[in-house]
């Protein structure tokens, strides 16, 4: 998939079905992803506001880090780690709070600032497809709840953090998560991440590479503008980030790359897809 289905912020945000027309669109032909521009591209304040106006068509809007409100800044930090949320290299594809037992349903990307150095576009893939990718066997080893992640610290609203877990649930419907980061990789070649006797670890760790590997195959880019807003389901998408153009260091911190991410929980209305 790489044609992510585009809506007019303006548009959804007025009228007599708004805002229930953004969550039809998004679960019906968006198959569960869209990117909404606002015509007031520097006006983030009202930009930010009517997008929670949308959101709150498809659940509960959460505030997973209270001290934030419903908004968290990503803004890029050159003392980051590169491949985490505040770097400027590669984010791996992931699911966010993998291990919470009651994993956000939706994630939104707002853009108040891009790249000037035109990098760090959003990276998606459709689990839901990569995990049909894979044979039934690698599928079955997936679904065993012998999984488990490090546990986000300071997070509300999300439930408690599973001590095991299956990656792939029993049925791929939209009707439970999928707890896929493929930064377990690494951990799990090294014996760790997993349940099981160490005659048995290698299996898991094949089908989890294959799993990897499908993913990779479906993913697809979004490079986010000022007064954008991308949606995705992330009970069906895997999301992380491309590196960030090279020269960041020249760049003052108030011009570089800035978006605010929001999250919704499960509820009835943009439902299983």
């Amino acid at each position: 998939m790489s044609d992510v289905l585009a809506l007019d912020g303006h548009e959804l945000s007025h009228g007599p079905t708004a805002p229930r027309e953004f969550a039809a669109r998004l679960t019906g032909e968006g198959a569960g992803v869209a990117l909404i521009s606002f015509p007031e591209d520097t006006d983030h304040r009202r930009n930010l506001e009517l997008g929670l106006g949308l959101l709150s068509a498809l659940g509960p809007v959460l505030s997973v880090y209270p001290e934030d409100g419903c908004w968290s800044d990503l803004e890029v930090r050159l003392d980051a780690d590169p491949a985490r949320t505040h770097g400027v290299g590669e984010n791996r594809l992931h699911v966010d709070l993998v291990d919470r037992e009651l994993s956000p349903r939706y994630i939104a990307l707002y853009c108040v600032r891009d790249d000037p150095r035109k990098g760090g576009a959003s990276a998606l893939s459709d689990l839901w497809a990569a995990a049909g990718d894979v044979t039934s066997a690698d599928r079955s080893l997936l679904s065993l709840p012998l999984f488990s992640y490090w546990a986000d610290k300071g997070v509300h609203g999300v439930g408690e953090s599973l001590n095991r877990f299956a990656v792939l649930p029993a049925r791929i419907d939209g009707t439970a998560p999928i707890r896929f980061t493929s930064k377990m990789l690494f951990h799990l070649r090294h014996g760790e991440l997993v349940e099981a006797d160490n005659s048995t670890i290698p299996y898991f760790t094949e089908a989890f590479d294959r799993l990897v590997s499908a993913v990779y195959e479906r993913h697809f880019a979004v490079r986010l503008l000022p007064g954008q807003l991308l949606v995705f389901d992330q009970w069906r998408y895997a999301h992380g980030r491309l590196p960030l153009g090279t020269g960041q260091e020249a760049i003052p911190p108030g011009q570089r790359r800035l978006l605010k991410q929001g999250y919704v929980g499960q509820a009835g209305l943009g439902g299983a897809l």
